[in-house]
């Protein structure tokens, strides 16, 4: 059968089986679905949903961690378009490997077979999927590269496929000069409807690009990352060096710039030190000096040379003044930096500075990759499993690299090993951890998993190669055997590159706002082109018709301000609710866990002696890290159930303003409250210089004192803790209320111009009634020049997006 005869039966299946279902819904990029070692389930699992389906199951964790990371909302819209999504994809898969495509179909129909056995699913999507697969699986076809190539639908210029992003962006800001000429001559009253063109190109052009590089000690970070920027610029001892967080930016000059704690960020920091590190950093004249001048109650930020750089963020500097110090920004000339690109530097996962690791998780969130590195000779240490694992459950992104470093101190044969054995450790870390809370299921822990990729590298010969070439040559090596290019290739593909992933949704987006434009100016076109040879009645009729559609979109929008309102009412009792419920919670365990740190102090009085340290800090890791863990889910998960209630309330209210589920989903962001570790160790900090400061201060004869003693330093440290989850919990709620406050005014904008352009038409078109059939005909012409135009426009970003989601070697 001939290939463009068999793309249009199956085009006509699609459409008899879809159409409808799926009339308002938009796709999606690239979802990498398809090439996944679980994808029949994670199919499955979209396709066997409806409405009803999605309303019952929405708040299981499987169907909660697959929206989080393929849907733009957690709404059954969304669902949809993940859905509609997929089915393209299949569509797009079948052409280029029928057979590999074939066998997922018949996977993916076993599954919903077993889905269906078991009750879990009675969705009316069923039939028309078993429809259309069978369809599928059924058809032959004879694979012709060469005639696929020459039949495709888009023919893109070789510049193109060569840098995509610069070459589309060139083509996008092409249509927006012409058509906003074009708009200007025969339009003028639909020019309000280009400014959002403009903004889009902006977007483009103003990406950022964050990298994170995070490690424990000796762990070949530091090497790694100058490898990256091809110059010795951190310092590589095992020695703990560099205490600070690093930002690396570009610029033309090398400059450094240290930020100070302010006062409250210092108060917080020294209730987690003990008495005696405290007192010998006080003791240090020039700390002393520099904790006056610099920590004061705004952030202090002090402009220093490369050269003073190891005074302010050394741990071996004498005066200890990297514990005052929150972060350091270096700028400098340095060619990977170009071009947006930003590298947050951490001073270690094992930092002693709490706050620090603090403000490090921050900053980790909103990067775009992550770059974990691990010594090979020791790989996946208890404190890499934990981190990895955290990161993957809470944190907003979509990869982890895991770069195996001093790859070249092992035989091949024993680097193949440390590498399988440090993703079955992983893989079993994550299991564990599932576990903790509730089953962990097969598909959820590879769900995860998908999400690591793994790099072995030599970076120390990575890096002489390009900062001393005739070391290198002296030590013989080479830039192909440290695997270096490996690690340059992935960043380009993921990130960096012209032609990366990211690169390719970011046009794929903005393609998606220059087709939603030039839809609505075609609708306008359309509607003047219809009411050109009308008649007076009619056009009026339309007028009042156009002013009761104005009237219930207007009361929408005060429906969806008045759920809003109701929304921010609920959130702010709900937090007194939860406040209350965490003051209950921690008083039975200060109780409890009070109760027997006294009775260990008291049985060490009657020997005559005082707890030690460590004693205490093993009663307080031993109590607190399950009750304040436990309290710590108990409250995010209260806080996301609560929230995820009124978005759905929220998002119904919005849909029915809202012209195109796009505006909705393209905003849409995932507010997550997690678990702090950082949290955990900051408060038994604090409880612990407390209770040794008891301890030390009574004897057994002042039993009652003590008492009283212990139970205020309980306190004194839940307090700061339920402070600490308050002000997170609370920061979440502000930013879920922001985010529908702007999306409300977004959708009310783009409603407004939408009537008033619709208006304007319509206004036109009763002037038009004065017109001769002559200048009818004349203004007819150009009706349709700019119709046909606009649907070339269409068309070209269609071949942007086509090109932005096809597999690289379609």
């Amino acid at each position: 059968m001939e290939q463009n005869l068999l793309q249009n039966q199956l085009q006509e299946s699609f459409q008899k089986n879809f159409q409808e279902y799926f009339k308002e819904i938009m796709p999606l990029g690239n979802l990498h679905i398809l090439e996944q070692g679980k994808a029949d389930e994670i199919l499955a699992i979209f396709f066997s949903l409806d409405a009803q389906g999605f309303n019952t199951f929405w708040q299981s964790e499987i169907l909660q961690q697959l929206c989080e990371k393929y849907c733009k909302t957690l709404s059954f819209k969304g669902i949809m378009q993940v859905q509609y999504t997929l089915l393209l994809n299949l569509q797009n898969a079948f052409f280029k490997d029928p057979k590999t495509t074939q066998e997922l179909l018949k996977k993916t129909l076993s599954n919903l077979e077993i889905l269906k056995h078991k009750n879990l699913t009675k969705s009316i999507l069923l039939d028309p999927i078993y429809s259309h697969f069978n369809a599928l699986i059924n058809t032959e076809i004879i694979q012709n590269p060469k005639q696929a190539k020459k039949d495709s639908i888009f023919k893109a210029p070789k510049a193109l496929l060569e840098d995509f992003l610069g070459e589309s962006f060139k083509l996008l800001t092409a249509q927006q000069i012409v058509i906003k000429k074009c708009i200007t001559q025969n339009f003028a009253h639909l020019l309000p409807n280009l400014t959002q063109l403009e903004a889009l190109l902006q977007k483009v052009q103003n990406q950022h690009f964050s990298l994170g590089i995070t490690g424990v000690l000796s762990s070949g970070k530091s090497t790694l990352l100058n490898a990256l920027l091809g110059k010795e610029i951190l310092g590589t001892s095992t020695i703990p060096e560099t205490a600070s967080l690093t930002l690396l930016k570009y610029a033309k000059t090398t400059s450094v710039s240290v930020s100070f704690w302010n006062t409250q960020e210092w108060q917080d920091l020294k209730s987690t030190m003990d008495e005696t590190t405290l007192n010998t950093l006080l003791s240090d004249a020039e700390f002393h000096k520099c904790l006056e001048t610099f920590v004061q109650n705004s952030t202090q930020r002090l402009e220093i040379s490369i050269d003073e750089l190891p005074k302010y963020t050394s741990a071996n500097y004498p005066s200890k003044l990297c514990s005052l110090i929150k972060e350091t920004t270096l700028y400098t000339p340095l060619e990977f930096l170009k071009n947006n690109v930003e590298i947050v530097d951490t001073p270690g996962l094992d930092d002693p500075i709490i706050q620090r690791e603090e403000i490090t998780r921050k900053y980790l969130a909103k990067c775009d990759l992550l770059i974990h590195a691990m010594n090979a000779s020791q790989s996946a240490t208890q404190i890499d499993r934990d981190f990895i694992v955290e990161t993957l459950q809470n944190a907003n992104l979509s990869r982890i690299l895991i770069v195996l470093t001093h790859a070249d101190l092992l035989k091949k044969n024993e680097l193949e090993a440390v590498l399988a054995y440090t993703k079955e450790s992983l893989k079993k870390s994550i299991k564990a951890s599932l576990k903790e809370t509730k089953d962990a299921q097969d598909e959820e822990i590879e769900i995860l998993f998908d999400r690591l990729d793994f790099i072995t590298l030599a970076s120390y010969p990575a890096l002489v190669c390009q900062s001393d070439p005739s070391k290198a040559r002296e030590l013989g090596y080479t830039l192909k055997d440290s695997n270096f290019q490996a690690l340059i290739d992935y960043l380009n593909q993921t990130l960096l590159g012209k032609n990366s992933t990211k690169a390719k949704d970011i046009i794929y987006l903005c393609a998606q706002g220059f087709k939603r434009i030039y839809q609505n100016i075609s609708n306008s076109i359309a509607l003047e082109q219809s009411l050109l040879f009308a008649k007076e009645d009619e056009v009026k009729g339309q007028i009042a018709k156009a002013k009761q559609e104005k009237e219930k979109s207007q009361n929408a929008l005060n429906s969806a301000k008045n759920a809003l309102d109701s929304a921010t009412i609920q959130l702010k009792d709900f937090s007194i609710t939860l406040q209350n419920q965490l003051h209950q919670k921690l008083q039975k365990a200060q109780e409890v866990l009070g109760e027997r740190v006294f009775s260990d102090i008291i049985y060490e009085y009657e020997k005559g002696k005082i707890p030690s340290k460590q004693r205490l800090e093993y009663l307080l890791d031993f109590g607190l890290k399950d009750t304040l863990s436990e309290i710590l889910r108990f409250s995010a998960q209260s806080l996301i159930k609560k929230i995820s209630q009124l978005f759905l309330q929220i998002q119904t209210y919005l849909e029915n303003i809202t012209l195109d589920n796009e505006s909705i989903t393209s905003q849409n962001k995932n507010f997550n409250l997690y678990l702090n570790p950082t949290l955990l160790q900051k408060t038994k900090l604090k409880i612990l210089t407390r209770v040794l400061k008891s301890a030390e201060t009574f004897n057994k004869n002042k039993q009652d004192a003590l008492r009283l003693a212990l139970q205020e330093d309980f306190q004194e440290g839940f307090l700061d803790f339920i402070e600490s989850l308050m002000a997170e919990s609370n920061e979440i709620k502000n930013k879920y209320i922001t985010y529908f406050a702007n999306l409300l005014d977004s959708s009310k904008e783009q409603l407004e111009l939408d009537l008033q352009s619709k208006e304007n038409i319509l206004q036109s078109a009763l002037s038009n009634l004065d017109l001769n059939t002559n200048q009818k005909k004349q203004r007819e012409k150009i009706l349709l020049e700019i119709s046909e135009f606009l649907k070339a426009q269409i068309k070209e970003c269609e071949m942007l997006q086509y090109y932005a989601t096809r597999k690289k070697n379609a």
